[in-house]
């Protein structure tokens, strides 16, 4: 036996075998996810529109004229319909085989049920004929288990809305029932899933799902998916006048039950009250029972604590934002502004979102995009008066001076802030000039913020109840016969919106993957088509998703529409969903969809006719 040590020569050798075999493996890897990633990129996306007024048909509203036979009968169901309105958009395919088109069967949970007794009862022919439904349509279903805070015109809705357990609750109490473009709006409470709504809910699943598994396995491998619900998020009062900052900052959910879960979390976390106390740098908790949500606004409201303060900018952040437009740049360049802080730069942000409101007021701007936000940590900066100075970048990098504003950051001693001096000199900068339009929207001038630590942890709680209440329904169609059928969020879209204030949904932590759901997500105006949505995409890491709702709020030509489908389709996108309605059963649709958003021939809004023929071009009709 050669009990020598292996020579230099030996040893490189060896070493070099073993690197050789590394590289081999990474390129076969690479290899193989290349294929992968073509093989995904060949497959058609999926286009599902919802597609609406169906609920008469399939026995879930009164009819408004006579069904027509194919709704009615043991064999009853709404597939004539749902062909007919596939069938005026396209061929099944695309003729460059790039699309597909299926169709999204939106069931109204709550819809289904009737007074029976002294309670409500499924309506086992409604569920008939949604089983009916989904196999008469040869053609693939997102199959999307409807029940959010907008109204379906269910009898058993204003019964929920009764009982206080069902309600979302601000801290004064429950949520009143309010109305969202003249329909109810109900704001159903998501901290809890033992309380009616829930129940019913379950009940409602388990029957749907119940019918669709008795059917054969051919119509069953037709469903290619499952939304959950639809928009479930935290809600606030007069939901319908916005999410933006400058009004009233009242959140839900203030129960009993989310007052204890909060309690509970912080235990999770911290384990004993001292660090809790520790965290908050100087708070005297003498347990976990004497905590209560942050629910006051210190400007506002007397305290009898600081960690009672909460406000939209209480969490450490403060939303610096506005529009800019600069006529002097090249057609389709983007502006970009900067954001000084005691003289110092701290952020750097284009102007690059499409602002509605700016759009209706300077029809000249059109759909121009010159929205743009800076979030602003001041949550570490020392208290004093602070001077914020934004700025517009021109050609060259000449910098515009456009606005100055002062932000007291206060000390929890609510002392008066002395000013803070510039820690270096502002670059030149010049007049806006003749060209430049623009307008600060926060903060005000002379805006006083207060940090208070314990409402990041409040907020961190709240996305969680929103994920705990969608995961509740995930684990139950996970024990059902589509347990390996994809199951969906069909989530908003808060990130990065010009003037959203994401905290008081709360949903930032369920457009994440959670137990066996996937990102599902409603599109609006620039997020459906521009980098901002593609780039929170990449940064979040998703494995795939899908376009719950498309909605660009503007025409586009076939040849834009098609570049936009493509290039869903090659960032990962599994189906594409937008909403349609049946043509008319006899001549051409005269009046407009209730729907404001519908693709449809006869609906002039947000473009909505444009963008049906568009649709009718990419599938080659």
């Amino acid at each position: 036996m050669n009990s020598q040590p292996p020579t230099p020569t030996r040893h490189w050798r060896g070493l070099d075998g073993l690197i050789a075999a590394c590289a081999l493996a990474i390129f076969l890897a690479a290899v193989a996810l290349s294929v992968w990633l073509w093989r995904g990129g060949q497959r058609p996306l999926l286009l599902a529109p919802a597609i609406g007024e169906l609920s008469d048909c399939l026995e879930m509203a009164p009819p408004h004229a006579p069904l027509e036979a194919a709704c009615t009968g043991a064999q009853g169901s709404a597939a004539a319909r749902i062909e007919s309105t596939l069938q005026a958009l396209g061929p099944q395919r695309s003729a460059d085989g790039r699309f597909e088109m299926g169709y999204t069967l939106l069931v109204p949970l709550l819809n289904l049920f009737e007074p029976q007794g002294n309670g409500w009862a499924v309506d086992a022919q409604a569920v008939r004929r949604i089983a009916n439904t989904v196999q008469g349509v040869q053609r693939p279903v997102v199959l999307y288990l409807f029940s959010t805070h907008f109204s379906e015109s269910a009898p058993i809705e204003p019964v929920l809305a009764q009982d206080a357990a069902n309600l979302a609750h601000t801290p004064q109490g429950p949520l009143p029932v309010e109305k969202y473009m003249g329909w109810p709006l109900y704001p159903w409470s998501i901290a809890r899933t033992d309380n009616a709504v829930t129940q019913r809910r379950d009940e409602a699943i388990r029957a749907v799902v119940d019918g669709v598994c008795a059917l054969p396995a051919a119509a069953r491998q037709r469903i290619a998916g499952v939304n959950l619900l639809g928009e479930v998020h935290h809600l606030y009062p007069d939901f319908e006048a916005g999410m933006g900052y400058g009004r009233p900052y009242v959140l839900t959910d203030y129960s009993d039950t989310s007052r204890a879960g909060f309690r509970d979390f912080l235990r999770q976390r911290f384990g004993s009250v001292a660090a809790l106390n520790a965290y908050l740098g100087g708070a005297s908790f003498a347990s976990f029972d004497a905590v209560e949500p942050p629910s006051r606004d210190i400007r506002r409201e007397r305290l009898d604590h600081f960690w009672q303060h909460i406000d939209d900018a209480a969490a450490g952040t403060l939303a610096v934002g506005g529009w800019a437009h600069d006529a002097a740049l090249p057609a389709g360049a983007t502006p970009w502004v900067r954001v000084y802080l005691d003289g110092q730069q701290v952020g750097r942000v284009p102007a690059r979102f499409v602002r509605q409101d700016v759009g209706d007021a300077r029809p000249e701007l059109g759909t121009a995009k010159v929205g743009w936000r800076y979030d602003l940590r001041f949550a570490d900066q020392p208290p004093g008066l602070h001077r914020l100075d934004i700025a517009l970048e021109g050609e060259g990098g000449r910098l515009r001076h456009l606005a100055t504003r002062h932000v007291a950051v206060m000390g929890r001693d609510q002392a008066t802030p002395a000013p803070v001096p510039l820690r270096q000199p502002l670059p030149p900068m010049a007049a806006p000039g003749a060209q430049v339009q623009f307008w600060i929207d926060a903060p005000q001038d002379q805006r006083a913020v207060f940090y208070n630590p314990l409402v990041p942890l409040w907020h961190a709680f709240r996305g969680q109840q929103v994920v705990r209440y969608l995961a509740h329904f995930d684990r139950l169609l996970a024990g059902t016969c589509l347990a390996d059928v994809p199951r969906r969020t069909q989530q908003i879209y808060p990130a990065e919106k010009a003037g959203w204030d994401g905290t008081r949904f709360a949903s930032d932590a369920s457009l994440l993957p959670f137990g066996q759901v996937q990102l599902g997500i409603n599109l609006y105006g620039e997020a459906t088509y521009d980098d901002s949505f593609f780039d929170w995409l990449a940064r979040s890491r998703q494995p795939g998703y899908s376009v719950t709702e498309f909605h660009p709020l503007r025409a586009m030509d076939a040849a834009e529409l098609r570049a936009v489908l493509d290039r869903h389709r090659a960032h990962g996108a599994r189906t594409f969903s937008f909403f349609v309605h049946p043509p008319p059963a006899t001549g051409a649709r005269t009046e407009p969809p209730v729907n404001p958003f519908a693709l449809d021939p006869a609906n002039a809004r947000h473009g909505s006719d444009a963008l049906y023929r568009a649709m009718q071009r990419v599938m080659g009709r």
